[in-house]
């Protein structure tokens, strides 16, 4: 529901395991990245380095530490077998009387028997922890009545943690057509949501045709914890996170102010 407001060491024990192959891919919102001659080989390759190795580079460290950023679910643990050998590995799922572990980036399934009586007491209360899994797509459809075209961001949140609120932050990012300057290119809109749940939320603007109207260019969003804790930051185009750092918020999350001693 939304409120608007503008890792492990060798396994040393396998007993009864079923090993499973791991089909989910994790995927995050791809940047659009610069495109790209010259017949000195020299320039040309600075040309190549500077115009396409570099951007592709850096967009791509960008979308390595967002994914470093979500991917926060179960930690390594140490397990134990009924007869006290031990395993590092990662709980993935559990069932009714059977667990997931994964060890090495294989996924194994176990009966919870055959665990330690502590790792069996664990599992009773534990609930798994799984990464937050945030998806972006853009939908465009022409409004022939208002003589607009509207674009429309899916965002889909999976995985929310219960009894938490998601903060998200929502730029339109656009361009006058009645200005001819080469870069006056800005923020359009912003929209300030929370919520609550899983779930695929649509966030629209408009854009009109005539020749007074903005000139859709992109859109940039942020998602962070109550705690005013960053989780993601994405954009159509890599260069307009930079509208991220500049947009006045109302509703934004702030992190506790530690108190003076």
């Amino acid at each position: 529901m939304a409120r608007l407001r503008e890792p492990g060491s060798s396994a040393a024990w396998k007993p009864g395991w079923e090993k499973e192959s791991l089909s989910n891919k994790a995927r995050i919102g791809l940047t659009v990245l610069p495109g790209m001659g010259e017949d000195a080989p020299m320039f040309l390759a600075g040309v190549l380095t500077r115009r396409l190795v570099l951007p592709v580079l850096v967009a791509f460290m960008g979308l390595t530490a967002l994914a470093a950023e979500e991917q926060e679910g179960e930690k390594p643990r140490v397990w134990t077998s009924a007869d006290g050998k031990k395993l590092t590995g990662v709980l993935e799922e559990k069932g009714e009387g059977w667990v997931k572990l994964k060890v090495k980036g294989k996924l194994y399934k176990l009966k919870v028997e055959k665990l330690s009586q502590a790792d069996r007491d664990y599992l009773k209360t534990h609930k798994v922890m799984k990464p937050l899994v945030i998806r972006t797509e853009l939908k465009s459809h022409k409004d022939t009545n208002l003589k607009k075209t509207v674009k429309t961001l899916d965002l889909e949140f999976k995985n929310m943690e219960e009894k938490t609120e998601l903060y998200l932050l929502v730029v339109w990012i656009a361009k006058k057509k009645s200005d001819e300057r080469a870069g006056a290119i800005s923020i359009k809109e912003k929209l300030e949501c929370f919520y609550d749940r899983d779930g695929v939320y649509s966030h629209e603007a408009g854009f009109y045709d005539n020749k007074n109207g903005d000139a859709y260019r992109g859109w940039a969003i942020r998602v962070m914890d109550m705690k005013g804790r960053v989780l993601a930051e994405r954009a159509s185009t890599s260069s307009y996170l930079r509208y991220l750092k500049t947009v006045v918020t109302r509703w934004a999350p702030r992190p506790p102010v530690a108190e003076e001693e």
